[in-house]
């Protein structure tokens, strides 16, 4: 008898190691969902699946929200004395639609940075600091700047921009001005748009704020783990920042750092705005490059079985491989004229749209890197 009991036992413990972890219903498409789970069950032992961040893995731009956290909080090292304008090409240039140079901008940020932080340092309160026009002028000037540069140069340099805002920091210290970011902003209640306006109306528009990591991406995550499967992300936001949550066990997905690729500056303490020329950059074609050197040898040469994203940038490693099995397109709103909407409406089977798992009032188009 005690050896029926353990031949039971025995075989229940195989069937149940053997049993895929399916994912929770949550909000997903019943038709992705099950498309998901079946590939969760089918997929060969040292398969992979690789995922963008942004608008992807989370709800948001986990950079946009360190953005706008530096911006509310003052909170820089090196910026300010280069007059906020590190990484940008050609300052002499005008920003497209006005008559103003990118130098003219860095000069009138500098002064009015300057100034709030004279406030700051005399006792001024943060309440007060944010009603003053001063404030109002120097937050809608920095928008202004990104969209510009975006305009005048292309992603490359405004993807470098924004987290060369951390130069001057340690590696250290640029993790804890992150984190603290994250945790202000993480939650699906901090999603919102609002908008940021000078005074005289000349600069600013609608930013995005907040970020969610929503149960079913992270759920996501772990079944992919449970069911041995890796899971990698690929972005074109700086590696540092996307490590703070991807890696975080308790608020992200608890990824191991060796298994999240992003934009890398040159090797520098303290970090300088520049990027390492010796790495191909994971932005659009890159992150093709960065999936075939980095995690395809590890995987016997193959490509993802799953590969996610929500924009434009995703678009070549979404199409890269004859041998991934599924495509998650997280639809944030794209038009369907661009690149990841024809895709979406390719006819191509493999390809699974799934809505975002939450959303802010009011949506911006862009971002998601």
């Amino acid at each position: 008898m005690k050896h029926f009991v353990l031949i039971v036992c025995i075989a229940l413990a195989v069937v149940s190691c053997r049993a895929p972890k399916t994912l929770i219903e949550g909000s997903w498409d019943p038709a992705v969902r099950e498309s998901l789970n079946t590939l969760l069950a089918s997929a060969e032992p040292g398969s992979y699946a690789v995922f963008d961040f942004d608008k992807t893995s989370i709800v948001h731009d986990v950079t946009q929200a360190l953005w706008v956290y530096q911006i509310e909080h003052l909170r820089y090292a090196d910026a300010p004395k280069h007059h906020f304008l590190d990484g940008i090409p050609d300052p002499s240039r005008l920003i497209p639609g006005t008559e103003v140079t990118f130098a003219k901008m860095g000069e009138m940020l500098q002064i009015e940075y300057n100034l709030l932080r004279n406030f700051l340092d005399h006792g001024q309160s943060w309440n007060k600091i944010y009603e003053m026009v001063l404030y109002q002028d120097f937050r809608a000037r920095m928008f202004s700047l990104l969209v510009g540069m975006d305009e005048a140069f292309g992603e490359e340099v405004s993807y470098l921009w924004m987290p060369g805002l951390l130069a001057g920091y340690t590696e250290k210290e640029a993790r804890e001005v992150v984190h603290d970011a994250i945790v202000e902003h993480l939650g699906a209640d901090k999603l919102a748009v609002e908008e940021w306006r000078s005074k005289d109306g000349k600069w600013g528009g609608m930013v995005e704020r907040g970020i969610y990591f929503s149960p079913e991406m992270k759920d996501l995550f772990h079944c992919l783990k449970a069911n041995k499967i890796e899971a990698y992300v690929c972005s074109a936001s700086l590696e540092l920042i996307v490590e703070v949550l991807a890696c975080d066990p308790e608020i992200g997905a608890g990824l191991p750092p060796e298994q999240v690729f992003g934009l890398r500056f040159v090797p520098s303490e303290p970090l300088e705005a520049r990027y390492d020329r010796s790495y191909v950059q994971p932005i659009g074609p890159g992150k093709v490059t960065c999936i075939q050197t980095f995690m395809a040898p590890s995987h016997g040469g193959r490509g993802p079985v799953l590969v996610g994203g929500d924009s434009n940038g995703d678009v070549p490693m979404l199409s890269a491989f004859e041998d991934m099995q599924r495509g998650l397109i997280i639809d944030v709103g794209r038009r369907a004229d661009s690149a990841i909407g024809q895709l979406v409406h390719s006819g191509d089977g493999r390809y699974l749209v799934q809505p975002a798992f939450a959303k802010a009032d009011a949506a911006v188009e862009g971002g998601g890197i």
